[in-house]
């Protein structure tokens, strides 16, 4: 599967998330766990997890097109991010576009207990 972004909005998104300057030449950068600590650690930090839209948007409805995405997480540059499916469809684009496999996958979650992961997984 090909990514939804074309390579301008890829270069666009390394620029916007402060990707240091060796990994933006693509054409000598390796497609290794190093390179993907670097993409996943800015990604955390351009885009948080978030559901502000759910709560303050007129429709309080989501978006998961792709390039609606890419206009609310990079074009807008307001530091926003979007709940887990929001960011991770982008990021599944953005590494696709990247070069690298990926596929996605239903999770499930758990509470936190005095912040740290605990408990009985819910639902999907």
């Amino acid at each position: 599967m090909t990514s939804a972004y074309s390579p301008e909005q890829i270069a666009q998104y390394l620029s916007y998330s402060r990707i240091p300057a060796p990994y933006r030449q693509l054409d000598k950068t390796p497609r290794d766990l190093k390179f993907l600590t670097v993409l996943h650690t800015h990604m955390l930090s351009i885009a948080p997890y978030e559901n502000l839209c759910l709560h303050y948007s007129p429709t309080h409805k989501i978006d998961l097109d792709p390039q609606v995405l890419f206009k609310k997480i990079v074009d807008e540059a307001r530091g926003r991010g979007g709940y887990c499916m929001e960011n991770s469809i982008f990021f599944n684009h953005i590494l696709r576009g990247l070069g690298f496999d990926v596929y996605t996958a239903g999770v499930r979650i758990r509470p936190r207990i005095d912040g740290v992961p605990g408990g009985e997984y819910m639902g999907w």
